[in-house]
């Protein structure tokens, strides 16, 4: 996760699932190394010393320096600071007596296999940079394995990314600027459209993978030597207990080999570690609803209609290589180039956990440009227009309509660009059928966490258009759902959907990240809070207070 070069701040919405914090200057005294090793830039109200623990990393500083000297042909360092960290890395800017700055990143032990992880970002960050001429900062040095470097842990050490982060100049840039960006990007995603035949995981060197473990990248090509396609490095693959589980990581040679590993990663695991809820509450989906039997129930399900989620077209299956996380915190433009008035990106950065997917299930809006809001966007090349009612709404709302307005037009800019610049990318993202066969492979991964209502959703949804999605085909859609089921799905969904909003609107009371996270000044208030709004529900009746007590999403500890 390269972005960690740069904080964006919580005002600019940055993504909680991999939080940055600017961090105090730190010396490269001893007494000052346990800084480096400790998760120092928040709080969480709940669970915090397994949180903590996820994100604790013990290494070697001075040997660390010694080889950032090496890699940079300087003397010494002169300064390093702990400049961000997250939840799956800890970055470090070094400066060197040379007047060089360059970064170093550990990886935290929440980011995956310690090897496959870093191993396949140098990969990545190489062939991207080398082949493909995306603007990455190169590697200068890195080890994949903790005990083979005197450092003691995995590193990468790399040129600091050229350039400003373009989520600190976003709201300062014009709306022409904006859309050179937009063009901009696009034209890096056209030079991540090169074909590649391989297969599908994660990419790597070839020395690093056992070769009963690799594809080849380039089958009968002069890149065959260098690079190859390995196990998939995707989270949801080596999550929690998933990481010591035997199961399919790939590298899969089709992809509906693909398709069923990512369910089939989730059922293993919820045969093995579900544990059968006996109460709800306040924001829990029911009882019955949390059971191992019903999802894995739902899973098979999911299972039988697969082989026809995956397209007949070849064009959409080709193996993509893609930005998994393309926001304005991954980004960074030259700044000369601003100041005359035009744009220009210099550097992406984050291409930790990347894989090599089928070009449909590569396809969306990228988060920078993403609407997320209410408005139903128009079909084609159409843009939002203003409501006719505008003046007569008072500043503010006025400012919030044409605020949500551009959001949604920004979103329609990328679509209607890409169509030009990027055809083969528009088809995959226009797909009349996407949103039917994408969602579902990405809800099997999450089933027991967080998606079982989605799944559900689409899979109702795809026996109610399965002539979309096999037309002419003369079997018949292989699940069915009881109108006894559809009925209490629409109930189920709506008290589900109304939980989701009360736990987010917990959240907002509380000022804590979906994971209970807070900032340092923040703790003790949001603490006080928690304990209040806990002690006010019970006192307002509730039937078995030591029961809300026991769910409460933060408990005391």
């Amino acid at each position: 996760m390269l972005r960690l070069v740069y904080f964006r701040s919580r005002a600019a919405g940055y993504d909680p699932c991999r939080r940055l914090s600017i961090l105090s200057r730190a010396s490269s005294t001893s007494s000052e190394y346990e800084h480096f090793y400790r998760y120092t830039s928040g709080r969480w109200i709940h669970n915090e010393e397994a949180q903590l623990a996820a994100r604790y990393t013990r290494f070697n500083v001075d040997a660390l320096k010694s080889i950032a000297v090496s890699a940079g042909h300087a003397d010494s360092v002169t300064r390093i600071v702990k400049l961000a960290e997250g939840a799956y890395n800890k970055v470090f800017l070094l400066t060197l007596d040379n007047s060089r700055e360059i970064i170093a990143r550990i990886k935290t032990p929440h980011a995956g296999p310690a090897h496959l992880v870093t191993a396949s970002e140098v990969a990545t960050m190489d062939f991207v940079r080398s082949h493909l001429g995306v603007p990455v900062p190169a590697v200068l040095s890195w080890s994949s394995h903790s005990e083979q470097t005197p450092v003691k842990a995995e590193y990468i050490i790399m040129e600091k990314a050229p350039g400003i982060e373009v989520s600190t100049v976003w709201d300062k840039l014009s709306r022409r600027q904006q859309r050179e960006l937009v063009i901009n990007w696009l034209e890096i995603e056209k030079r991540l459209m090169a074909p590649i035949s391989g297969g599908y995981g994660s990419l790597y060197y070839r020395a690093d993978v056992e070769p009963s473990q690799y594809l080849s990248l380039y089958p009968n090509d002069e890149y065959q030597s260098d690079f190859v396609v390995g196990p998939s490095v995707e989270r949801h693959f080596w999550s929690d207990e998933r990481s010591s589980m035997d199961v399919d990581r790939g590298p899969w040679e089709d992809p509906l080999s693909y398709v069923l590993a990512v369910a089939n990663c989730e059922r293993r695991w919820i045969e093995k570690h579900a544990v059968p809820a006996q109460e709800s509450g306040l924001f829990d989906m029911p009882v019955h609803l949390r059971q191992p039997r019903a999802h894995l129930s739902l899973l098979d399900r999911y299972f039988a209609v697969a082989p026809y989620l995956v397209p007949q077209d070849p064009s959409l299956l080709r193996p993509l290589l893609w930005h998994n996380d393309a926001r304005f915190a991954n980004v960074f433009v030259s700044e000369d180039v601003l100041a005359r008035g035009e744009v220009q990106i210099t550097s992406v950065i984050d291409w930790q956990h990347t894989a090599l997917l089928p070009l449909y299930l590569q396809a969306y809006v990228p988060k920078m440009f993403r609407y997320h809001g209410t408005t139903v966007l128009p079909a084609g090349d159409q843009l939002l227009s203003l409501p006719e009612n505008l003046n007569t709404l008072d500043e503010e709302d006025q400012a919030t309509v044409k605020a949500d307005v551009y959001r949604g037009n920004l979103h329609k800019l990328y679509e209607i660009y890409c169509a030009r610049i990027n055809p083969e990318y528009h088809k995959a993202l226009t797909l009349a059928t996407r949103e039917l066969i994408h969602y579902p492979v990405k809800f099997s991964a999450k089933v027991w966490s967080s998606t079982f209502m989605l799944l559900r959703e689409f899979l109702m949804r795809i026996t109610a258009h399965w002539d979309a999605i096999a037309p002419g085909a003369s079997v018949p859609c292989p699940i069915s759902f009881t109108e006894e089921e559809r009925q209490a799905h629409l109930e189920e969904r709506e008290d589900w959907q109304r939980a989701q909003d009360g736990k987010d609107g917990l959240d907002r009371i509380l000022g804590v990240d979906a994971d209970g996270w807070v900032t340092e000044e923040g703790y003790e208030e949001a603490v006080r809070r928690n304990w209040e709004l806990q002690e006010g529900y019970v006192r307002m009746g509730a039937e078995d207070p030591e029961r809300v007590l026991r769910n409460w999403p933060y408990r005391p500890r």
